[in-house]
C-alpha cells in the first residue's frame, strides 16, 4: 500500500566520513558499503556481521533530520539494546498482575511513561526520544521479573496497557523482529522445546537432582543459551 509519508533522511556517515564510491587517492579504496555487505560481514570494515533488525534498531537511535554515523562501535551497542529491548519484551508478555485492582505509586509511574513515549513520538518523529523512554520502562520490567519492585502496585488494566504499548512500538511503530523467533519454523517451536527443557530441569531440581539440572544448564550453554531462574520462573536467551 501507499506510505502516508516521506521523510527526507540526513547524510550518512560511515566511520565518520561520508560515503562515497569514488576510491580515495591515498588508499585507493572507497568508502562505502552494501546492505548484504553489511549483513554477511564479507566486508574489510566492520569486526562481525550485523543483521538487519540490529541496524533498524541502530538507526531508530537517531533521529531522520541528524547525520548517522555507521561505526563497529555503534553497531556493537546496538546490538546489545536491541537484545535487551526484546528480552524485557519477552519477559514482560509472560508476566500476571498481582494488584488485584490496586493502583499503586509505580503503577502511575508507569502510566506516566507510556503517555511521554507517545508524546515524543508526536514531537517530529522523535524515535530516540521515545525508545530511551522506552528503555525507562525496561528497567522496571526487569527490575519487576527479578523482585525488585513490587507486582502488587500494578494494576491489571497498567499492565495489560504495558505489554500493548511494548508490542505497539517494537513491532508496529519500529517495525522490529523478535530474530531468534522468526528462525524457529512455526514460530513457536523454539519456545516449545524450550519449556519442555525447562520443566525438566525444574522437576531435577525438586527432586535434588543437582548432577541433571546442571547438565542441563551447561549442555545449553554450549549452544549460547543462558538460562535465568527467579522469583517469576526461569527464562531464557539467547547468549
Amino acid at each position: 500500500m501507499p506510505v502516508r509519508y516521506w521523510m527526507h533522511g540526513n547524510m550518512l556517515l560511515l566511520n565518520g566520513r561520508k560515503m562515497s564510491k569514488t576510491p580515495d587517492p591515498e588508499t585507493g579504496k572507497s568508502n562505502s558499503i552494501t546492505p548484504v555487505e553489511l549483513f554477511s560481514g564479507q566486508n574489510e570494515i566492520f569486526s562481525k556481521p550485523y543483521s538487519p533488525m540490529v541496524v533498524r534498531f541502530f538507526m531508530l537511535q537517531s533521529h531522520y533530520r541528524s547525520t548517522l554515523d555507521l561505526t563497529d562501535d555503534a553497531l556493537l551497542a546496538a546490538e546489545k539494546g536491541f537484545r535487551r529491548l526484546m528480552e524485557a519484551n519477552k519477559a514482560l508478555q509472560g508476566m500476571a498482575s498481582a494488584g488485584k485492582g490496586q493502583e499503586g505509586p509505580l503503577g502511575e509511574e508507569i502510566q506516566k511513561l507510556i503517555g511521554q513515549i507517545h508524546e515524543e513520538m508526536n514531537d517530529d518523529f522523535n524515535t530516540p526520544r521515545a525508545l530511551a523512554v522506552l528503555f525507562d520502562l525496561v528497567t522496571k520490567v526487569n527490575s519487576l521479573k527479578d523482585g525488585h519492585l513490587p507486582m502488587d502496585q500494578i494494576s491489571e488494566e497498567t499492565l495489560n496497557r504495558l505489554k500493548h504499548t511494548f508490542r505497539n512500538f517494537i513491532y508496529d511503530i519500529f517495525g522490529l523482529k523478535d530474530e531468534l523467533e522468526a528462525g524457529a519454523e512455526g514460530n513457536g517451536l523454539a519456545e516449545g522445546l524450550m519449556q519442555l527443557i525447562i520443566d525438566i530441569r525444574q522437576q531435577a531440581r525438586a527432586n535434588k537432582d543437582w548432577a541433571t539440572s546442571d547438565k542441563i544448564r551447561d549442555a545449553l550453554k554450549e549452544l549460547d543459551i543462558v538460562l535465568k531462574d527467579s522469583k517469576e520462573g526461569t527464562s531464557w536467551v539467547k547468549g
